[in-house]
């Protein structure tokens, strides 16, 4: 019928217009323009990070389209409007090779021109690294760095890991299947630490992957020298030592006295502590004491020296004057032994000494007489009498002393008093 066939006709029109719509829509669209930005970052030994911005010229792509020079297998892309992805991560790529890749937007309208970026994966790093620190007796000491060359590598650089860094950077040419190379580090001190150590190998682009490292310990220092302990008084007694001659340098020193108390001293490079005062102690005691340096490397043997503090002196009781035969004069002395003491020395003070030093053996209570050596200018004058203690080790300490005042008036006295008047 006639309203069957307009109503076709319709229909036919209709999908005409609409197909003639959406063509026309198609041709109009706009092309994109090349990605902006783009930048291709080694990450590894095989993978490269590529990073990309939408185009500055054309249309909105709708996806882009990434191509790796190592195959002809595409990589699509397609962004979220709503966390837009500008970044793409090539894995499973040979070490040590260049590689360029291609980014290019597209949509409806067809595909952008291509922005081509090239870079080159890491080179792998040494298998094998070994350090051994030379301390020479002249020079200031060195690390000797040897290891493993890598397959089409003949730059690396060899850098040190840690919070404190005495190395700096340096870049090795190396031709041989074995690399080595002795670094300076030009302070003695560093002989006593340790060093992580670090090798990484240069890719044909000129750039340096992630290194290798491993840890040198320090040389172990040799045993302090120059140990001394000196008597300084009846409780305490004065430590004083040198550096090692050989091994590494020390980080500090542990000083360990025999009734089981240990001190740990640490040099100042800058004014060096080699002495310790050790006090509290008991008097007239013998007593050892070991000194040891250390590192980061180990402990060193130990010096150990030996000495006594001294002896408290007496307290003396008695000084006088007495006459005997033949008319001489002298003087006695008298004192309280000390606990422990068993041999004191008796001795004149003074500008002008008339007495000889004596030494007396006892232990309780304790006496001598002594003679001046000129008894006719002795009577005249005072003295002062002291006694010291002597320790196990037979060295004086402290002393007590006790003055006498002149004796009687010798005759030569009396005459001169006599003419006087």
């Amino acid at each position: 019928s006639a309203s069957a066939a307009e109503s076709a006709l319709n229909m036919t029109y209709a999908n005409f217009i609409w197909t003639t719509l959406a063509f026309l829509q198609g041709c109009n669209s706009l092309a994109p323009g090349p990605p902006s930005g783009v930048l291709l970052n080694s990450t590894g030994e095989t993978s490269l990070a590529l990073t990309w911005a939408p185009p500055t010229t054309g249309g909105s792509p709708v996806n882009y389209t990434l191509t790796i020079n190592d195959s002809s297998s595409s990589h699509v892309v397609i962004p979220d409007n709503g966390s837009p992805v500008y970044d793409y991560a090539f894995t499973g790529l040979t070490s040590n090779t260049p590689y360029s890749v291609s980014v290019m937007a597209s949509n409806d309208g067809g595909n952008g021109n291509q922005t081509v970026v090239n870079n080159c994966t890491w080179a792998y790093p040494p298998g094998s690294i070994t350090v051994d620190i030379l301390q020479g007796s002249d020079i200031d000491p060195s690390l000797n760095v040897t290891w493993t060359a890598v397959a089409r590598v003949s730059l690396y650089l060899v850098f040190e890991l840690g919070s404190v860094l005495q190395i700096t950077p340096q870049r090795f040419l190396c031709l041989s299947s074995v690399c080595t190379e002795i670094i300076n580090l030009h302070n003695s001190s560093s002989s006593g630490r340790s060093f992580t150590i670090c090798v990484a190998s240069y890719n044909i682009a000129g750039q340096s992957g992630a290194g290798k490292c491993t840890t040198k310990s320090a040389l172990v220092p040799g045993p302090p020298s120059g140990v001394l302990l000196n008597s300084t008084g009846e409780t305490s007694l004065a430590l004083t030592w040198a550096p090692p001659t050989i091994g590494g340098s020390p980080v500090n020193y542990t000083l360990t006295i025999n009734d089981s108390s240990s001190h740990v001293v640490i040099p100042d490079n800058g004014s060096p502590v080699y002495n310790y005062a050790f006090t509290g102690l008991t008097s007239n005691t013998p007593y050892s004491v070991s000194v040891m340096a250390s590192n980061d490397g180990g402990n060193s043997n130990q010096t150990v020296v030996i000495n006594c503090t001294w002896a408290y002196p007496p307290n003396i009781d008695i000084v006088n004057t007495q006459k005997g035969p033949g008319a001489i004069w002298s003087l006695y002395i008298s004192w309280t032994a000390v606990i422990g003491v068993s041999q004191y020395l008796v001795f004149e003070q003074g500008f002008v000494l008339q007495i000889r030093p004596k030494t007396v053996r006892c232990t309780s209570e304790c006496s001598c007489t002594m003679h001046p050596s000129d008894d006719t200018m002795s009577s005249g004058r005072a003295f002062k009498i002291c006694v010291a203690s002597y320790n196990p080790y037979e060295q004086l300490g402290n002393w007590t002393c006790r003055t006498k005042s002149s004796m009687q008036h010798s005759r030569r006295a009396q005459i001169i008093k006599w003419l006087v008047r």
